[in-house]
């Protein structure tokens, strides 16, 4: 009986140090205070030096303005509605209406989407667009003449 509770003891304990490496790998990283008041800065005091491109996804599905399926750009099916989600941190008392979504199907532009983002701290925007021709796709983000991102999308018949 004194072994069998030593052995157990010993899975138990190394149960516990693997679920506390697993979360803690897992948790999100706590930002340093300077990173914070720099964020912080930006949005009381950038006014006039534009909206920052915080994060850009390719997703399939989109509800309440969260991207909540992600779809990889390298092999879309032809005929769907792709959608691009764009998070924005834009400084306070300040509006946008220069940001663009180009789409161009092999080097050609096919559409320019003008959207408007407004001062806010996470300003979400979705651009959705049918790919109806199988090929190379480049759909890029821009401020004016700026490119913030770009997608390669391969769309491929299903």
């Amino acid at each position: 009986m004194e072994k069998f509770l030593k052995h157990m003891s010993v899975l138990i304990g190394t149960t516990i140090v693997g679920f506390i490496m697993l979360f803690c790998t897992n948790a999100m990283a706590v930002p340093a205070g300077d990173m914070v008041k720099e964020v912080i800065d930006y949005y009381y005091h950038g006014q006039e030096q534009g909206p920052i491109l915080a994060e850009a996804k390719i997703c399939k599905t989109v509800e309440a303005l969260e991207c909540v399926e992600g779809i990889e750009p390298s092999s879309f099916p032809l005929g769907e509605t792709i959608k691009v989600w764009m998070q924005f941190l834009v400084p306070m008392g300040d509006t946008y209406d220069d940001i663009l979504v180009e789409y161009r199907y092999e080097g050609t532009p096919w559409r320019v989407q003008p959207h408007k983002v407004e001062s806010s701290i996470r300003y979400r925007v979705v651009d959705s667009f049918k790919l109806n021709k199988a090929g190379n796709w480049v759909i890029t983000i821009r401020k004016g003449p700026s490119t913030l991102k770009t997608f390669d999308v391969k769309v491929t018949e299903q």
